[in-house]
């Protein structure tokens, strides 16, 4: 079974306005399989943002390959469907918001890309009910909490059926509660729709929910491998400017000490089970 997403010898470059080329990708390999929660995650200008955008097309490589679903992203008649494949939520959901009703903001894309008008109604109700939006169907978006309205943009692109989501931060801007409201909303649209998830963010708790972490520094890949395999490394992830899980970094420093404790103690709950024996 093939990759969602196949990523070989990509870079994107750019010029500044002294014309210098400035390598913001640069030679990455990755592969995605569909049903993958995969994180991303790195500082400020490491790349994270401009790879995400490769993947949904709105991007395209300046040398490599990008191959989604098998279409390669730098051949244009691909474009269409490749949107469609892979939906794109941003940091900012007023930025996708259209319409002055929730159910005609989510109607908004089908309806752009030509779905029959009686095809269109089912899939809103069922977006809604994903994101756990139905009872805001006639509200207007603008009088919606953050986390709602961010679950609305996320309907949006539900609504396109696409196998894949790719989300840019898309709790950066939200109180505690509304990021707790994406975060299971996400969670849910991996385990039960099977919805390849993409989620670049700045947050290392929420990290901790994907298969797979992709650590990123100056437009390359510095590591992968499980939250385990990657939190574990505790100075190496700190080095790279990045925060740590307070359970592994604890985890950690009570291993300096000589604690017996297992070096992938990342959580919470595995390290108090640790401390317990």
């Amino acid at each position: 079974m093939r990759p969602i997403i196949e990523v070989k010898n990509l870079s994107h470059i750019y010029y500044d306005s002294q014309n210098r080329e400035i390598r913001a990708l640069d030679g990455i390999n990755l592969s995605i399989e569909q049903g993958e929660f995969v994180a991303v995650i790195g500082t400020n200008g490491s790349g994270k943002s401009t790879l995400a955008r490769h993947f949904n097309a709105l991007l395209c490589p300046t040398e490599g390959i990008c191959l989604i679903d098998g279409m390669d992203s730098n051949l244009e008649e691909n474009l269409w469907n490749i949107r469609q494949t892979v939906g794109m939520v941003f940091q900012n959901p007023d930025n996708q918001i259209v319409a002055a009703i929730v159910e005609e903001d989510v109607a908004f894309g089908p309806e752009n890309i030509g779905v029959p008008q009686a095809e269109i109604r089912p899939r809103v109700k069922a977006a809604l009910a994903v994101v756990n939006m139905t009872e805001y169907a006639k509200h207007a978006p603008h009088l919606l909490s953050g986390g709602q309205k961010q679950r609305v943009a996320i309907a949006g692109v539900l609504a396109l059926l696409p196998k894949c989501i790719v989300l840019d931060e898309p709790t950066a801007m939200l109180d505690p509660q509304g990021r707790n409201e994406i975060v299971a909303t996400v969670k849910k649209l991996n385990k039960e729709k099977n919805i390849t998830v993409v989620y670049i963010t700045h947050k290392m708790e929420e990290a901790l929910l994907a298969d797979k972490i992709i650590v990123m520094k100056q437009g390359k890949i510095e590591m992968q491998g499980t939250p385990a395999e990657v939190f574990s490394k505790v100075e190496q992830i700190k080095g790279l400017g990045l925060e740590v899980p307070i359970a592994a970094e604890v985890a950690a420093e009570l291993r300096a000490l000589g604690q017996q404790i297992q070096e992938k103690t990342i959580t919470p709950e595995e390290l108090a089970e640790a401390l317990c024996q």
